[in-house]
């Protein structure tokens, strides 16, 4: 995307407050962050929750099929991809339907907003990977860690991702 505006998404949550901004990383993660972009263009929410396996990470797990149903989740490739997101990364999995034995049943896209040090992509079936395509912006990390703090007390939530700009 060369000579193009950046690109920014908002996730928000109303019962804790959450309200951020993030930066598509279009360079570094071209499919990962144009899928990301496709899923805030929905303008909707998701159910999400603070993580158990994977530090402080709030998980947004996605039935791909049903809310992008003319997405072929397997072909979208891993781009700056890691098993260890920082503090700001907003790491995206994707993964058929019947890639884990006792997997979710639908074809997953799980965006993972990361918002402290310490991040790890263990989980019970192993380690994975995931394609960092956004960060948070410097100025609202401060508003990430106490949301995603409240969120982690509150309990399952409703994330709203959206399209900024």
């Amino acid at each position: 995307m060369a000579g193009s505006a950046e690109r920014i998404v908002r996730f928000t949550e109303a019962r804790s407050g959450l309200d951020i901004r993030c930066r598509l990383l279009d360079a570094q993660s071209p499919a990962n962050a144009a899928l990301l972009w496709d899923l805030a263009g929905l303008d909707i929410a998701h159910n999400a929750i603070h993580a158990m396996w994977t530090g402080p990470e709030i998980s947004v797990p996605i039935a791909g099929d049903v809310v992008l149903p003319g997405c072929d989740v397997g072909a979208v490739p891993q781009e700056n991809a890691t098993s260890y997101p920082q503090a700001g990364d907003i790491a995206l999995v994707c993964a058929p339907n019947g890639t884990w034995r006792d997997g979710p049943p639908f074809d997953l896209i799980d965006i993972g907003l990361f918002y402290a040090p310490g991040g790890r992509l263990l989980m019970p079936m192993g380690w994975i990977m995931g394609s960092v395509c956004a960060r948070i912006l410097d100025e609202d990390m401060a508003a990430a860690v106490e949301g995603c703090k409240t969120i982690r007390r509150n309990g399952a939530c409703e994330l709203r991702l959206s399209r900024v700009a």
